[in-house]
């Protein structure tokens, strides 16, 4: 996967996002009912495995 590719489905998926949480009143309630914290949370979590992958670039690099 190019990173126009990742950067283009990021993109696409934030825009779906933001289209849902206007269309949909359900989706909205249900998305401010969850703590902010466990956003953090799983972004966190995702980004665990591109703070690794750069780490090994950098190291293959040195």
């Amino acid at each position: 996967m190019s990173v126009l590719q990742r950067q283009s489905m990021i993109i696409v998926t934030m825009l779906s996002t933001i289209f849902a949480l206007t269309i949909w009143p359900r989706f909205l309630a249900d998305a401010l009912s969850v703590n902010p914290a466990v956003y953090l949370v799983l972004i966190g979590v995702a980004a665990v495995p591109l703070f690794m992958r750069r780490a090994a670039l950098e190291n293959a690099d040195t």
